[in-house]
């Protein structure tokens, strides 16, 4: 079994890519750009996609099953994007072999095994990682540390709009666990607060077993409370975010990396038609200048230095579990019409 903690003076971090969807993809295309990563192989059962990525990336190994990789190849960690229901199992594999994990969202099919992965991880001293790529948008980024400063004082609301058409994806469980849990993960991390109780209603399209829609609204132990508007029928995306505080307002746009301030007003308009149409006073709007990046790349250089200090991830099993579980109390609001408070808030409290 490696050191959960590995040295850069050992060379690349050697790596296995598990899933080659649409996000697995991606995964092979950033991690074999990375100067510290060595993708040694990928486990693919469809032979299609498995052959199409050997020719673009010649020297990876082909295989059709994790464990035949893990039987050929020595490795650091384990990149997973495979359907959710097998996630629990291709990790138990993974850390069983000692490698470190990165598992796609959202993570588990249900709060035990979300739970039983965390615990075997840390049994091991082995890094698990959560894939929440919008933490790493270089907005939201920004947007964190300029709350942790008290730009706004305390926040009161945060509204999240993640709308588009239904996406070109295999096995998509339901805009709840494959949308709405990016926003569930950024407003706990910008609240630094957990999810008191949750209650939503939701759309199910004609024939379908999951939702189409949903909106929800969450109350945190912080006070805060969140709005989640997410669907996958509207003709065109949107990806939003607004954060208002007491001090002011935070506008992101996840698409373009924009973060904006608006003031509250600190001039008064004494024309009262533009009043009427403005509100009566306004205060600064600042456009902020980033660093735009792919968030996919920063994501991974944070687990890849997690791995190298021996944890914890960014994004780790723990906050994997409060977003699933959270997302799956919002489900359960909305087909049960009542308040719900998410399981994971039973094992905080023991």
């Amino acid at each position: 079994m490696p050191d959960s903690s590995i040295s850069a003076e050992r060379g690349p971090l050697r790596s296995l890519i598990v899933g080659l969807g649409v996000m697995g993809s991606h995964h092979l295309r950033i991690l074999s750009s990375l100067a510290d990563v060595e993708v040694v192989a990928v486990a693919e059962q469809n032979g299609a996609r498995r052959e199409a990525a050997l020719q673009m990336y010649p020297g990876v190994r082909g295989h059709e099953s994790l464990e035949q990789a893990l039987e050929e190849h020595e490795l650091d960690f384990a990149c997973l994007a495979v359907p959710v229901e097998v996630l629990p199992v291709c990790t138990d594999v993974a850390l069983n072999a000692g490698l470190h994990v990165f598992v796609e969202k959202p993570m588990a099919p249900s709060e035990d095994h979300a739970r039983e992965m965390t615990a075997a991880a840390a049994e091991r001293s082995l890094v698990l990682g959560v894939g929440y790529v919008e933490r790493f948008n270089p907005a939201v980024l920004a947007l964190k540390q300029k709350l942790d400063a008290g730009a706004i004082g305390r926040i009161v609301q945060m509204h999240a709009r993640r709308l588009s058409p239904f996406p070109n994806r295999d096995r998509m469980a339901g805009v709840a666990l494959d949308l709405a849990t990016h926003d569930i993960d950024i407003m706990r991390y910008l609240s630094d607060s957990e999810v008191e109780h949750v209650y939503a209603e939701s759309v199910v399209g004609a024939g379908k077993q999951s939702d189409d829609l949903i909106c929800a609204v969450m109350r945190f132990d912080s006070g805060s409370t969140g709005l989640l508007e997410t669907n996958w029928i509207t003709p065109t995306k949107v990806r939003e975010l607004t954060v208002l505080g007491e001090g002011g307002m935070f506008v992101v746009n996840y698409l373009t990396q924009d973060l904006i301030f608006y003031e509250h007003p600190t001039k008064a308009t004494e024309w009262d038609q533009l009043a009427s149409m403005y509100g009566g006073g306004e205060g600064d709007m600042i456009q902020y200048a980033l660093e735009r990046r792919e968030p996919l790349r920063v994501q991974w250089e944070a687990f890849i230095d997690a791995v190298h200090r021996g944890g914890p991830a960014p994004v780790d099993g723990n906050d994997g579990l409060a977003t699933l579980s959270t997302a799956r109390a919002i489900r359960t609001a909305s087909s049960e019409h009542r308040v719900v408070s998410p399981g994971y808030r039973e094992v905080m409290s023991v």
